[in-house]
């Protein structure tokens, strides 16, 4: 009987134990970082933000989360396509407010004028995410088949609350 109660205390540790292991492997595809895969160049802003980052809200791909600057929803630019630049500083939106006609393809450009945040925009109704690492720029191309009003924000925890919201507007 006693050989009994050791393995079922046995089975029951590896199990959790094997329980927290999978836990944390479900960060990304392959645990902190996975093989192959050493952040990006100079490491820096990943080094100490990025494991807290990641998998963090409905919007932030798994794993390093496309340091390209490609969220899951972002299309490549368009050639030839009007190109609307937003500026992200400080917890703000510059225009935070832009206007595109019904049916317009536009190349919207994120650049990130902050030295150590990342900053990403995420418009919902739209599905389009783009995400800039700290001093970079990136592009992606939307277009709204609808008339309509579509918010963006920042998906990075805490700055939505703190201001990182715009709009754009869908004329016909």
């Amino acid at each position: 009987m006693r050989n009994r109660v050791i393995l079922g205390v046995v089975l029951i540790v590896v199990g959790i134990v094997g329980l927290v292991c999978l836990g944390r492997a479900g960060w990304d595809e392959s645990g902190w970082g996975g093989p192959g895969w050493d952040g990006p160049p100079g490491g820096g802003w990943w080094r100490h933000h990025g494991p807290l980052m990641r998998g963090f809200g409905p919007y932030h791909m798994r794993g390093p989360w496309g340091w390209q600057g490609r969220g899951a929803w972002a299309s490549p630019p368009v050639a030839g396509a009007r190109t609307v630049e937003i500026v992200a500083t400080d917890f703000s939106f510059n225009p935070a407010e832009i206007q595109v006609k019904a049916g317009e393809v536009v190349n919207l450009s994120l650049v990130n004028k902050d030295d150590d945040s990342v900053h990403d925009i995420v418009v919902p109704g739209l599905r389009v995410r783009l995400l800039a690492p700290p001093g970079q720029k990136v592009t992606g191309a939307i277009r709204a088949t609808r008339p309509g009003t579509y918010e963006f924000f920042c998906s990075i925890p805490g700055h939505r609350e703190s201001g990182m919201v715009g709009r754009i507007i869908v004329t016909p």
